[in-house]
């Protein structure tokens, strides 16, 4: 509520000034700030950063999807539709239309926002210029903003995730991506230091010789005396790799739900 008179004071109202505006308040179903705020603006200033930062998570996702589109990772696409997405000149296209219009969001939000933080800086009680520039500036960020977060929400209702050619990029690494598993397993038993030059070692050396990781170390007597075939042949299995990622997520959601 903003409500308090020439200087916020409720001086007007007399001894009546404040059990005036908390009935006021109720009427129209407002918070009553605890001073007037009329040149304090860390509320709207609070409110520009949420909405800055709403707009960025978006961003996030949306970059990550239009990366994950390129023809040569393909592994995951923006719901396909008559019309949506296609080329001029280039009928194969797919392109990322929503993840292109969350990005521009998420490019705006910071730079609106910025205007409302420089606009906490007011004179006295009524300042002359900031609060004005704040008019055109916060419809505009939470309209980009919800822009951005209704663009993702389509992506993620529809989102197309090709789980072949994810395995099959993990495929293209020759086994490298799963070098940390190797070196762990292998650090239990001659050390950190020791595991992490060795697999180091036989990782360039697979690059070099274009050769699977996998049978690099076969061919190693120092890994094979402590890693028989079955225990590596598992350690270079992706899907059993995964560590604490579901739990993470669930972790994610049920704190979701508790806000």
């Amino acid at each position: 509520l903003q409500f308090g008179g020439a200087a916020g004071t409720l001086a007007a109202l007399g001894d009546n000034g404040l059990a005036i505006a908390e009935r006021l308040a109720q009427e129209l179903n407002l918070q009553l700030p605890e001073a007037p705020w009329h040149t304090h603006r860390d509320r709207i200033a609070e409110a520009a950063s949420a909405f800055a930062i709403l707009a960025g998570s978006c961003g996030k996702i949306a970059r990550d999807v239009s990366l994950m589109m390129q023809t040569d990772v393909a592994e995951a696409f923006e719901p396909a539709g008559e019309g949506r997405g296609g080329s001029s000149t280039m009928p194969h296209k797919r392109n990322p239309v929503a993840a292109a219009s969350a990005l521009g969001a998420a490019t705006m939000a910071p730079q609106l926002a910025a205007t409302i933080l420089a606009a906490q800086v007011q004179d006295h009680e009524r300042s002359a210029g900031p609060w004005h520039a704040e008019w055109p500036t916060l419809p505009q960020l939470m309209l980009v903003t919800s822009g951005a977060l209704a663009a993702i929400v389509d992506i993620a209702e529809g989102l197309d995730v090709d789980a072949a050619r994810m395995r099959s990029n993990l495929d293209a690494t020759h086994g490298l991506i799963m070098a940390e598993a190797v070196t762990f397993a292998l650090a239990e038993k001659i050390g950190k230091s020791d595991a992490h030059h060795l697999i180091e070692a036989a990782s360039k050396r697979a690059v070099a010789e274009k050769k699977h990781l996998r049978d690099v170390l076969s061919a190693d007597s120092q890994v094979t005396a402590h890693l028989p075939p079955e225990k590596l042949a598992a350690l270079f299995e992706p899907m059993a790799y995964q560590g604490a990622s579901q739990a993470l997520i669930d972790r994610l959601l049920a704190s979701l739900n508790l806000s």
